[in-house]
């Protein structure tokens, strides 16, 4: 049974807490919907415990922060620990099963072997490794788009795979190569995780459009790219929407496509 899962952001439970906790009263009636959380940096041990205690029985996976994160930088590397503990933490509080973490910019060898580096140093089984688009939405270059860099940092320091359609759409795009080729690749990997949104090929940025809004063919990716059994965050909407009625939305929508 493939699991759909809505996002959030810890800070979002200090602003609006009742929208996820209404959010939460709708994922226990499902038995296939989840919640992810990014760790906020500046969220405490204590919040997250509140957030815990505010969603009931749901289970959590958790994205780590990327502001700031560069793991294919060396004199980040503290920097780096230090985000990463943050989600760590939330981690251990909500029994989560896996960290979504960035790799993060450049291309090129250098960057590459550093963030294998860093990701076996960083040694939690957790961790699942994002793929990235070509580059970020200013036009920085960003690690961990194709497939063969993915399979190094996997091979390197053994953790798990998310895999970002959108990402992988827009990097794509900026490469001027086949979408269904470049997913195809990805998906080859057995990723651990999914991260879905619509979006406009051949946009180069990642748009996070709600389902339909955009010109995915959203039916064949999600047959035929993801297993029966998988763990898909519906990364939907852009900024903090304090009714969850397009969240459901996005839900149902992709209930109705499998």
């Amino acid at each position: 049974m493939r699991k759909f899962g809505f996002k959030f952001f810890s800070t979002n439970f200090q602003t609006a807490p009742e929208t996820i906790t209404e959010c939460a009263e709708f994922a226990l009636s499902k038995e296939d919907v989840f919640m992810e959380f990014t760790a906020v940096t500046v969220t405490t041990d204590e919040e997250f415990k509140k957030i815990k205690a505010a969603i009931g029985n749901i289970e959590v996976r958790i994205h780590a922060s990327y502001d700031g994160f560069d793991a294919s930088n060396s004199e980040l590397f503290q920097r780096n620990k230090k985000i990463l503990a943050s989600a760590q933490k939330a981690a251990d509080i909500f029994d989560a099963k896996t960290i979504v973490v960035h790799a993060g910019y450049g291309h090129g060898k250098k960057h590459l072997e550093e963030a294998g580096r860093q990701f076996k140093l960083f040694n939690d089984e957790r961790i699942v490794v994002e793929n990235l688009p070509y580059y970020d939405n200013n036009g920085d270059e960003m690690l961990g788009n194709m497939a063969d860099e993915i399979a190094y940092i996997r091979n390197e320091s053994k953790c798990g795979f998310c895999f970002d359609f959108s990402h992988a759409i827009c990097s794509a795009a900026a490469q001027k190569l086949d979408v269904d080729k470049y997913l195809q690749s990805l998906f080859l990997l057995k990723p651990t995780v999914y991260h879905m949104c619509d979006g406009n090929i051949p946009e180069m940025k990642d748009l996070h459009l709600h389902f339909g809004e955009g010109n995915y063919p959203l039916k064949h990716y999600l047959n035929d790219y993801t297993d029966e059994n998988a763990y898909i965050t519906m990364e939907t909407g852009n900024g903090f929407e304090q009714s969850n009625d397009l969240r459901i939305q996005d839900y149902n929508y992709l209930k109705a496509i499998l």
